[in-house]
């Protein structure tokens, strides 16, 4: 008895501490917090419309996970491109993985456009990259550490277009956290099985 306790104790406690870090406590953007975002996202040069939709997104902050979705056009030489845009990615990756955000899918294109309903003729996407974020504060952050910066140049020079949104997962079958608290039960059974 004193064994299942322990063991599954643990991997509570194990996975309890995974769930603050990856889900955190849905803490949504302050007033503050807004004013201060805006100043950095304003000196990047977007249209009105465009900081409209970031004030937008961040006003209406429900404290979530959300995933933003990324079409890239690459400049030619694309090689060189490539080069650039991973000396971006080394650096905002990994500052964005401190705070639970992680590339979620990442592929390259293998056709032109397929199927293009009712919108502007937007053609020649050579990437598309999901990335995950904790809450739109940890994007705000990320923005703030990012806006200006050396990295941010890579990521300029290395891109002919670029098309992003976030969305948040009504169905997501490969969840994080459900194959973080699998992991973890598999491992709380072994060791069970390994101790008694």
């Amino acid at each position: 008895m004193a064994t299942w306790m322990i063991v599954w104790g643990v991997a509570i406690l194990v996975y309890g501490l995974f769930w603050v870090w990856y889900v955190g406590f849905g803490r949504k953007v302050s007033e503050d917090e807004l004013k201060r975002y805006m100043v950095f996202i304003e000196q990047s040069g977007l249209s009105e419309e465009s900081l409209a939709s970031y004030r937008n997104f961040f006003t209406n902050d429900d404290g979530k996970e959300f995933f933003m979705a990324n079409l890239l056009h690459l400049k030619s030489p694309k090689r060189e491109s490539r080069q650039l845009l991973a000396k971006y990615s080394s650096v905002f990756v990994g500052k964005l993985m401190k705070k639970a955000g992680h590339p979620y899918f990442f592929g390259l294109a293998q056709a032109r456009n397929l199927e293009n309903l009712n919108c502007e003729v937007v053609d020649g996407w050579t990437t598309v990259v999901l990335m995950r974020y904790r809450s739109r504060r940890d994007l705000g952050e990320m923005l703030v550490n990012t806006v200006g910066t050396e990295h941010h140049g890579f990521k300029l020079a290395a891109l002919e277009k670029t098309f992003a949104f976030p969305a948040t997962g009504n169905l997501n079958i490969g969840s994080v956290r459900l194959m973080i608290g699998l992991v973890v039960a598999l491992i709380g059974c072994v060791a069970y099985i390994l101790l008694s």
